[in-house]
């Protein structure tokens, strides 16, 4: 009786009177719009604005804490990326010079794509593993592991 369901006196529901391709498609119907359309994983704007000689990312420590990366990193990565000096405080960061919006922007999807997106899923649930001397960025979605370099 191998997937038939017993269901009390004289009834039984045997799993070919379900099409599977039907039934995905009901549940498919009864996900909301609001879950379905959006991207489970969203990055807030930076709030970027120049005073005077220096260029000020407002929300760094809210950024990083949707990143789940060492501060230090992406702090560094974005140093060396601009080619600037800086200064970190605790919920912000300033850059010296009047860095355009649009490149930071750009360095901070290039560290996402680079740092924290797994490359054969896009899933961000990824993590560094160390393992000798080499780290490993692993996917905890799909297992897959690639190097990078700190």
């Amino acid at each position: 009786m191998c997937g038939d369901i017993e269901m009390g006196v004289g009834f039984r529901i045997t799993m070919s009177d379900f099409e599977y391709e039907s039934l995905l498609d009901r549940a498919r119907d009864k996900i909301p719009t609001e879950i379905s359309e959006r991207a489970r994983w969203t990055l807030p704007d930076p709030e970027i604005l120049i005073e005077g000689n220096q260029t000020i990312i407002r929300n760094f420590s809210e950024l990083i804490s949707k990143m789940d990366r060492d501060p230090n990193h992406v702090y560094q990565f974005l140093l060396n990326e601009l080619g600037t000096s800086g200064t970190r405080e605790s919920a912000r960061v300033m850059f010296k010079g009047r860095i355009p919006p649009k490149r930071i922007r750009g360095k901070i999807v290039n560290y996402v794509k680079s740092f924290i997106l797994c490359n054969q899923c896009d899933s961000p649930d990824t993590h560094f593993v160390k393992e000798e001397r080499t780290t490993l960025m692993k996917c905890q979605a799909c297992g897959a592991t690639r190097p990078i370099r700190l």
